[in-house]
């Protein structure tokens, strides 16, 4: 027995403690400071505190949560999208409500694919002119060809929420110890990294690194460009839900959020990635049309002026400035729908 404990307190008891110490590192110094989406998906100690002084302090839209609600809203503007719709009082629709228009957003988790969703409360006839004017359908950059190539008319994509969903320790506490998050820490810094970081020209972020730019790898390496097979399947599906909108008497917005990558590569310096042209041929599929709009085109030119913390230092998606403006533009296109035939 004395053997076998010595034996043990050179072989297994090493590479336990050496476990527990990376388990508690990770725990006590990284999550911690990990902040955003991709300061906690990379396990990266980001620790950005922005100043949310310009923030809009209540929610000005409301959300659904079940399918069947629907048939009760009564509201300017449906939007249906992905994590850009989910921001809350940071999102577009919050600043799209501030211009007066009434909106409700469809709760994420009831559906995978927001193309697919749209489609079916369209089809269902859960939402038409008696409860809504606009249809807003967002879906991200990245994810525009893939969400399309998923597209069929005949499928269904929509899951109802546990009004009272069991609790789940895993999730309950997103800092909570974890040998899996240790394992995740090592691996990014000894194999691959889902989050990919460059320098920019200039300070673009009020952050401890106000020239680096952290993004998600799929924003590369889901495409850099659309493809002519995507670009016949994604007109091929707007053209599909407009007229599906068109029957109920309602008009449908497409809306595409630029990645972050996209937004800033042309300011990277010695660029290792490729050029991504996806929102350039995206317009060429749809040409200049109050019902699609691309985002980067709004928020281009603020980058080329410096404008910092147009996304987010630590995360995936946009920042305030980029969300008020996008609500703004859609404010406008939203009432040139509602009134098409006042100039």
């Amino acid at each position: 027995m004395k053997k076998f404990l010595i034996k043990l307190s050179y072989t297994v008891l090493p590479v336990f403690l050496l476990l527990f110490g990376l388990t508690a590192y990770v725990t006590l110094n990284v999550l911690p400071k990990a902040t955003g989406d991709l300061g906690y998906l990379a396990l990266i100690p980001l620790g950005c505190n922005e100043d949310d002084a310009d923030e809009m302090k209540e929610l000005l839209y409301m959300n659904v949560n079940q399918s069947d609600s629907l048939r009760d809203v009564h509201a300017d503007v449906l939007t249906v999208g992905d994590s850009f719709s989910k921001m809350g009082r940071l999102g577009y629709q919050n600043y799209l409500a501030a211009q007066g228009v009434s909106v409700v957003n469809c709760t994420r988790e009831l559906y995978e694919n927001p193309l697919q969703y749209a489609y079916n409360i369209l089809d269902m006839g859960l939402v038409d002119s008696t409860n809504i004017s606009v249809l807003v359908v967002q879906i991200g950059e990245r994810d525009l060809a893939s969400r399309a190539e998923e597209f069929d008319i005949d499928k269904v994509d929509m899951n109802e929420l546990d009004p009272e969903p069991s609790f789940n320790s895993s999730s309950g506490n997103p800092n909570a110890w974890s040998l899996l998050r240790a394992r995740d820490f090592l691996m990014y810094r000894l194999y691959w990294s889902p989050v990919y970081k460059v320098t920019l020209d200039k300070d673009y972020f009020n952050s401890k690194e106000p020239r680096s730019l952290y993004f998600y790898c799929e924003d590369i390496t889901n495409g850099v460009s659309i493809g002519d097979a995507s670009k016949q399947k994604v007109q091929e599906v707007f053209q599909i839900l407009t007229r599906k909108a068109e029957e109920r008497g309602i008009a449908l917005l497409l809306m595409i959020p630029v990645d972050k990558y996209d937004l800033y590569q042309d300011h990277i310096v010695d660029n290792p990635y490729p050029h991504k042209t996806y929102i350039e041929e995206t317009r060429e599929i749809f040409g200049d049309t109050p019902n699609v709009l691309l985002c980067k085109y709004l928020l281009t030119p603020l980058i080329e002026k410096g404008e910092k913390d147009v996304f987010s230092f630590d995360d995936s998606h946009w920042g305030i400035k980029a969300a008020e403006i996008v609500g703004k533009e859609l404010s406008q296109r939203v009432k040139t729908l509602m009134h098409p035939h006042t100039s």
